[in-house]
This record gives structure tokens, C-alpha cells and sequence, in this order.
């Protein structure tokens, strides 16, 4: 079954359990809430400890919000489904947040979510190297990637619409892909418990593509927050197995970033833009051009993110990275940047580069 069926499956799931279940941690807890539900005139059931919402849900979840104290809505887990542990539940808070980001599912539904590119640029070879793929939203707003996998994220959809959009990262980027250009695409390593089978969905996308897996590169992101290292590894060497390249995003803003490039030795290492936005100060220029002789010798690829400026393109330069990406170079849009048509337009901005000094104090 297509992974995208597999998320309207699950959304069809929660409207045959249209009841909303509460569970107060204690006695006292649970006597407060069956007051407060009575005053309301809440259409609510108690059994065994759990109390069965059957109408207004969402009225009576804020509702009830607004009556408890912080304390008492923490002790309070809710959900849909019969079968979950409701101790390891949402909280009242988490499911007021849950309410607001309906929006989701309803694009979930529509299929309305589309993939945006940012260009990865060689300044050296003075092309576009590659470009990374990004989820968008243009609903009743625009959404960015890091609202729709917090709501992903928040209503328990994150495992199937992670593969989703690893597929349609795959499938937009085919129709615009670049022959000798690379394709970044996110993942999120909490969401794969077995890489054979969670990848076999994307796999079989990319093989009705002119697409090969080399490619493709499989960015992970939220690596500082993977408490499985070991389960990171396994998912980085499938893709090495299968011909994918590796990158490891965010690098120089975790704690154990250098432990992951050790114990990973992926091919790319995407340095942080709150790294590069200061390397007009002596001491970040010269730990970043440690960090970028360490890649080196150990032939990893050094992509410099959040470029804005020339001056960041030609400090980055003396230390020897070459491939960049920001606003500077494009924005994340709908097409991606044609190699051969923004050569004149690339090859003037860092034209005027190399007569200016570089000055790190």
C-alpha cells in the first residue's frame, strides 16, 4: 500500500472514533474534571477512569483548558484511539495545539503539499551543484517545512508523512532534475524503525524516474536529537548499500556533532548558518577552518548554508569551502535554477569577489 494511502487510512481510522478520551492521573484529578465536564453541560461519559467525549469535542477540550490550572491540565492525557497508553497520551495543552493544526490533515487529504528548491552552488566550478528539496503548504496561508513537520510531528503522523514527502522530493525533483546535479532530500531518522522496509516505498518512487540513486543525497536533519546512534548508523549505511550519498545537516550547532561526523563519516557536512553568519569574528573563522581541514582530510564535502552576503562567500573561500547555499544565491522556489542560464548572472557576483580582500578581524 502507497504511503500516502497509508496516511488517509489513519485519517479515516479517526473518524470512525469520533469520541475524544480523557484520563486524569488521580482520583482527585478525576472527580475535579467530572465537575467542571457537568457544569459545561458536557455530553460525556465516565468508565473505568476514562472519560468518553462523544460531541463538541473541541469546544469542550478548550473549554475545560481555560477551568484547570497548569498543573492538573498536565496530569490529563487525551486521545482517539482505544488502544493507545494513555499515560504516554497528549496532554489537555498538546491536544489544544493538536486542535490547531487541523489544517494539516485537511492538505494531508487534498494531497496539497508541493516541493520547493534551493540551489546548492560550486563557487570554484562556478555551477549549480545540486539543489535541496523543501516541503511547502500555500493554504490559508504559506507553510514552511519546520511548521508542517511540527504538526506532522504533533499529531502522530510523522512515520507516514515523512516517507510521503521523501517521495515527493523524489518525484517533483525528476521532472526538473539536471543531468551531473545532485538532489538533496530530509529525512527524519526517528521516523524510519527498519531501513529496508520504511525505504522500500521511496525506493520503488525513484525507480519510475530517470533518476539514479547517485543522484540523490539524503540529508538528515535533527541529527543533535536522534538518541539512537547506532540506529542513525544502520540507516546511513543502507543508503550507502543501495548507492545514495549521506549528509549530515546542521554540523557545529549540537553538542555531539563531532562525535556524528566521526561515528557516521557521511559524505556531506552542512555547516550551520549561525556558524557561518559569524566568521567575520576571529575565533568562529578559525574553528570553522579547523572543522573544514578535519573534513578534508577525511574526503567529506563541506556545504557552507545561510549565505547572504559576498563577503560570507569569500571568507569561506580562503578556507577552502566551495559549495554554498542561501539567499544569496536563490531562494527556495517552485523551479529549480538552471545550471547553464545562471552561469552569467552567478559568474558576475563572484567576479567582483575576487578583487576584495578577505579580513577576518
Amino acid at each position: 500500500m502507497q504511503d500516502h494511502n497509508c496516511v488517509l487510512c489513519s485519517l479515516q481510522k479517526d473518524r470512525d472514533h469520533q469520541s475524544v478520551l480523557l484520563y486524569a492521573a488521580t482520583p482527585i484529578l478525576t472527580e475535579i474534571v467530572s465537575q467542571q465536564l457537568s457544569q459545561m453541560d458536557a455530553s460525556f461519559c465516565l468508565e473505568n477512569e476514562i472519560f468518553r467525549i462523544s460531541s463538541n469535542q473541541d469546544a469542550v477540550i478548550r473549554e475545560l483548558k481555560k477551568r484547570l490550572s497548569d498543573a492538573e491540565r498536565a496530569d490529563i492525557r487525551v486521545t482517539r484511539s482505544r488502544g493507545a497508553a494513555l499515560m504516554a497520551a497528549a496532554t489537555l495543552d498538546q491536544w489544544d495545539k493538536h486542535l490547531d493544526t487541523s489544517w494539516f490533515e485537511r492538505a494531508v487529504e487534498a494531497d496539497a503539499f508541493t516541493t520547493f528548491f534551493q540551489p546548492i552552488v560550486d563557487t570554484k566550478a562556478n555551477r549549480v551543484f545540486a539543489h535541496e528539496c523543501l516541503i511547502r503548504l500555500f493554504a490559508d496561508r504559506p507553510y514552511n517545512g519546520g511548521e508542517i513537520m511540527e504538526a506532522a510531528i504533533g499529531r502522530g503522523r510523522v512515520h507516514l508523512f515523512d516517507a510521503y514527502a521523501r517521495r515527493l522530493s523524489i518525484r517533483s525533483a525528476a521532472v526538473q532534475h539536471q543531468p551531473g546535479t545532485k538532489v538533496f532530500v530530509n529525512f527524519m531518522p526517528s521516523s524510519i524503525y527498519d531501513p529496508a522496509h520504511c525505504m522500500r516505498s521511496t525506493l520503488n518512487e525513484l525507480a519510475k524516474t530517470n533518476m539514479q540513486p547517485t543522484d540523490i543525497v539524503f540529508e538528515v536533519v535533527e541529527a543533535e536529537h536522534v538518541r539512537d546512534a547506532k540506529h542513525l548508523k544502520s540507516i546511513c549505511d543502507f543508503y550507502r548499500r543501495e548507492n545514495f550519498g549521506f549528509a549530515l545537516d546542521d554540523v557545529g550547532t549540537g553538542s555531539n556533532s563531532f562525535q556524528m561526523i566521526c561515528d557516521l563519516t557521511p559524505d556531506y557536512i552542512k555547516l550551520d548558518k549561525s556558524l557561518v553568519s559569524k566568521l567575520e569574528h576571529p575565533m568562529y573563522y578559525s574553528a570553522i577552518g579547523k572543522l573544514v581541514e578535519f573534513a578534508h582530510q577525511y574526503s567529506l564535502k563541506v556545504i557552507a548554508e545561510g549565505i547572504e552576503e559576498a563577503a560570507s562567500v569569500g571568507r569561506l573561500q580562503s578556507l577552502g569551502v566551495h559549495l554554498m547555499q542561501g539567499y544569496y544565491f536563490g531562494k527556495p522556489a517552485a523551479q529549480m535554477i538552471d545550471a547553464g542560464s545562471d552561469l552569467v548572472r552567478l559568474g558576475s557576483k563572484l567576479a567582483s569577489l575576487t578583487s576584495q580582500p578577505v579580513n577576518v578581524e
